[in-house]
Protein backbone atom coordinates (compact mmCIF):
# COMPACT_ATOMS: atom_id res chain seq x y z
CA UNK A 1 0.00 0.00 0.00
CA UNK A 2 2.87 2.38 0.79
CA UNK A 3 4.38 1.78 -2.65
CA UNK A 4 1.08 2.74 -4.27
CA UNK A 5 1.00 6.01 -2.33
CA UNK A 6 4.61 6.77 -3.29
CA UNK A 7 3.81 6.05 -6.96
CA UNK A 8 0.80 8.37 -6.79
CA UNK A 9 2.92 11.15 -5.29
CA UNK A 10 5.57 10.74 -8.01
CA UNK A 11 2.94 10.86 -10.75
CA UNK A 12 1.37 13.96 -9.19
CA UNK A 13 4.79 15.64 -9.04
CA UNK A 14 5.50 14.80 -12.69
CA UNK A 15 2.12 16.12 -13.84
CA UNK A 16 2.56 19.28 -11.77
CA UNK A 17 5.97 19.84 -13.33
CA UNK A 18 4.61 19.44 -16.86
CA UNK A 19 1.72 21.78 -16.09
CA UNK A 20 4.16 24.38 -14.79
CA UNK A 21 6.34 24.01 -17.89
CA UNK A 22 3.38 24.41 -20.22
CA UNK A 23 2.06 27.43 -18.32
CA UNK A 24 5.51 29.03 -18.30
CA UNK A 25 5.91 28.61 -22.06
CA UNK A 26 2.46 30.05 -22.82
CA UNK A 27 2.73 32.95 -20.39
CA UNK A 28 6.22 33.99 -21.54
CA UNK A 29 6.30 33.35 -25.30
CA UNK A 30 8.90 36.06 -25.97
CA UNK A 31 11.52 34.70 -23.57
CA UNK A 32 11.11 31.00 -24.28
CA UNK A 33 11.19 28.71 -27.24
CA UNK A 34 7.66 28.09 -28.40
CA UNK A 35 7.00 24.45 -27.66
CA UNK A 36 3.68 23.17 -26.40
CA UNK A 37 3.45 19.67 -25.08
CA UNK A 38 0.78 17.43 -26.53
CA UNK A 39 -1.41 16.64 -23.52
CA UNK A 40 -3.80 14.41 -25.43
CA UNK A 41 -7.56 14.48 -25.14
CA UNK A 42 -9.59 15.05 -21.99
CA UNK A 43 -11.05 11.57 -22.37
CA UNK A 44 -7.59 10.00 -22.13
CA UNK A 45 -6.90 11.86 -18.89
CA UNK A 46 -10.28 10.90 -17.39
CA UNK A 47 -9.78 7.25 -18.35
CA UNK A 48 -6.27 7.21 -16.88
CA UNK A 49 -7.37 8.86 -13.66
CA UNK A 50 -10.28 6.43 -13.35
CA UNK A 51 -8.01 3.42 -13.84
CA UNK A 52 -5.53 4.74 -11.29
CA UNK A 53 -8.32 5.37 -8.78
CA UNK A 54 -9.79 1.88 -9.33
CA UNK A 55 -6.42 0.24 -8.67
CA UNK A 56 -6.01 2.34 -5.52
CA UNK A 57 -9.44 1.33 -4.20
CA UNK A 58 -8.75 -2.36 -4.90
CA UNK A 59 -5.43 -2.22 -3.09
CA UNK A 60 -6.95 -0.37 -0.14
CA UNK A 61 -9.79 -2.92 0.19
CA UNK A 62 -7.27 -5.77 0.06
CA UNK A 63 -5.23 -4.07 2.79
CA UNK A 64 -8.30 -3.62 5.03
CA UNK A 65 -9.38 -7.23 4.46
CA UNK A 66 -5.95 -8.56 5.44
CA UNK A 67 -6.06 -6.51 8.65
CA UNK A 68 -9.53 -7.82 9.53
CA UNK A 69 -8.88 -11.49 8.74
CA UNK A 70 -6.62 -12.15 11.74
CA UNK A 71 -7.00 -14.01 15.00
CA UNK A 72 -8.31 -11.83 17.81
CA UNK A 73 -8.91 -13.28 21.26
CA UNK A 74 -10.26 -11.65 24.40
CA UNK A 75 -9.31 -13.16 27.77
CA UNK A 76 -11.98 -12.59 30.43
CA UNK A 77 -11.28 -13.49 34.08
CA UNK A 78 -13.38 -13.72 37.23
CA UNK A 79 -12.34 -14.64 40.77
CA UNK A 80 -14.82 -16.10 43.27
CA UNK A 81 -13.11 -17.30 46.45
CA UNK A 82 -10.99 -20.30 45.42
CA UNK A 83 -12.53 -20.54 41.98
CA UNK A 84 -10.81 -18.73 39.12
CA UNK A 85 -12.71 -18.62 35.82
CA UNK A 86 -10.96 -17.89 32.53
CA UNK A 87 -13.04 -17.38 29.40
CA UNK A 88 -11.25 -17.17 26.03
CA UNK A 89 -13.49 -15.44 23.47
CA UNK A 90 -12.78 -15.19 19.74
CA UNK A 91 -13.51 -11.74 18.28
CA UNK A 92 -11.70 -12.08 14.94
CA UNK A 93 -13.13 -13.12 11.58
CA UNK A 94 -10.40 -15.73 11.23
CA UNK A 95 -10.92 -18.95 13.24
CA UNK A 96 -8.41 -19.31 16.10
CA UNK A 97 -6.87 -22.66 16.99
CA UNK A 98 -6.20 -22.49 20.75
CA UNK A 99 -3.29 -24.75 21.67
CA UNK A 100 -2.17 -23.78 25.15
CA UNK A 101 -3.06 -21.77 28.24
CA UNK A 102 -0.67 -20.81 31.03
CA UNK A 103 1.05 -18.15 33.11
CA UNK A 104 3.72 -15.80 31.78
CA UNK A 105 6.11 -13.33 33.43
CA UNK A 106 7.72 -10.58 31.33
CA UNK A 107 10.30 -9.90 34.02
CA UNK A 108 11.92 -13.33 33.79
CA UNK A 109 10.43 -14.40 30.44
CA UNK A 110 9.12 -17.67 31.84
CA UNK A 111 5.93 -19.62 31.17
CA UNK A 112 4.03 -22.12 33.31
CA UNK A 113 1.36 -24.39 31.79
CA UNK A 114 -1.73 -24.46 34.00
CA UNK A 115 -4.03 -26.85 32.13
CA UNK A 116 -3.60 -29.60 34.73
CA UNK A 117 -4.84 -27.27 37.48
CA UNK A 118 -8.12 -26.44 35.76
CA UNK A 119 -11.32 -28.29 35.06
CA UNK A 120 -10.90 -31.10 32.54
CA UNK A 121 -14.18 -31.26 30.64
CA UNK A 122 -15.16 -31.59 27.02
CA UNK A 123 -15.59 -27.82 26.70
CA UNK A 124 -12.12 -27.16 28.13
CA UNK A 125 -10.24 -29.70 25.98
CA UNK A 126 -7.29 -28.45 23.97
CA UNK A 127 -6.45 -27.88 21.20
CA UNK A 128 -9.76 -26.36 20.11
CA UNK A 129 -10.79 -24.15 17.20
CA UNK A 130 -12.91 -21.08 17.92
CA UNK A 131 -15.02 -19.29 15.32
CA UNK A 132 -16.31 -15.74 15.66
CA UNK A 133 -17.99 -15.11 19.05
CA UNK A 134 -17.24 -18.64 20.27
CA UNK A 135 -15.50 -19.21 23.60
CA UNK A 136 -13.80 -21.76 25.87
CA UNK A 137 -14.28 -21.60 29.63
CA UNK A 138 -11.66 -22.84 32.10
CA UNK A 139 -12.25 -23.01 35.84
CA UNK A 140 -9.77 -24.02 38.54
CA UNK A 141 -10.56 -27.02 40.67
CA UNK A 142 -11.08 -25.86 44.28
CA UNK A 143 -8.80 -28.61 45.58
CA UNK A 144 -6.08 -27.57 43.09
CA UNK A 145 -6.19 -23.80 43.67
CA UNK A 146 -3.61 -23.93 46.47
CA UNK A 147 -1.26 -26.06 44.34
CA UNK A 148 -1.66 -23.59 41.48
CA UNK A 149 -0.77 -20.70 43.80
CA UNK A 150 2.31 -22.50 45.14
CA UNK A 151 3.51 -23.43 41.64
CA UNK A 152 3.04 -19.84 40.47
CA UNK A 153 5.08 -18.49 43.37
CA UNK A 154 7.83 -21.08 42.93
CA UNK A 155 8.03 -20.42 39.18
CA UNK A 156 7.95 -16.63 39.23
CA UNK A 157 8.95 -15.68 42.80
CA UNK A 158 7.05 -12.40 42.34
CA UNK A 159 3.40 -12.40 41.25
CA UNK A 160 3.43 -8.67 40.46
CA UNK A 161 3.69 -8.94 36.66
CA UNK A 162 1.91 -12.28 36.31
CA UNK A 163 -0.08 -12.65 33.08
CA UNK A 164 -2.38 -15.29 31.63
CA UNK A 165 -1.18 -16.37 28.18
CA UNK A 166 -3.18 -18.11 25.46
CA UNK A 167 -1.23 -19.52 22.54
CA UNK A 168 -2.73 -20.21 19.12
CA UNK A 169 -1.23 -21.61 15.93
CA UNK A 170 -0.44 -18.09 14.69
CA UNK A 171 -0.06 -15.85 17.72
CA UNK A 172 0.02 -15.37 21.50
CA UNK A 173 -2.45 -13.37 23.57
CA UNK A 174 -1.82 -12.13 27.10
CA UNK A 175 -3.78 -10.39 29.83
CA UNK A 176 -2.67 -9.37 33.37
CA UNK A 177 -3.89 -11.73 36.08
CA UNK A 178 -6.54 -10.09 38.24
CA UNK A 179 -5.35 -8.47 41.45
CA UNK A 180 -8.11 -10.41 43.25
CA UNK A 181 -6.64 -13.66 41.93
CA UNK A 182 -3.10 -12.75 42.99
CA UNK A 183 -4.45 -11.83 46.44
CA UNK A 184 -6.25 -15.19 46.60
CA UNK A 185 -2.98 -16.92 45.62
CA UNK A 186 -1.11 -15.18 48.45
CA UNK A 187 -3.89 -16.04 50.91
CA UNK A 188 -3.81 -19.70 49.84
CA UNK A 189 -0.02 -19.81 50.22
CA UNK A 190 -0.23 -18.18 53.67
CA UNK A 191 -2.92 -20.68 54.66
CA UNK A 192 -0.67 -23.53 53.58
CA UNK A 193 2.25 -22.05 55.49
CA UNK A 194 0.16 -21.61 58.66
CA UNK A 195 -1.12 -25.19 58.43
CA UNK A 196 2.40 -26.53 58.06
CA UNK A 197 3.57 -24.39 60.99
CA UNK A 198 0.73 -25.61 63.19
CA UNK A 199 1.51 -29.20 62.28
CA UNK A 200 5.17 -28.76 63.21
CA UNK A 201 4.23 -27.05 66.48
CA UNK A 202 1.90 -29.85 67.47
CA UNK A 203 4.54 -32.54 67.02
Amino acid sequence: MKYFIVLGVLIACAVSGLLGLTAGINLNPASTTKYVLDWGSLGDWVAGAGAFFAVGVALWQSHIQRKEEVEDLNIVQRQVRDRWLISVVSKGKRPARVLWVGFYSRKIDTILPIKRFIFHGDQASLPQTLGFAENIDFMTKPEMFEDLAINALLSFDDLGDLEIQVKTTLSEFRSPVLEETKAAFRAAIQKNFDAAHDQISST
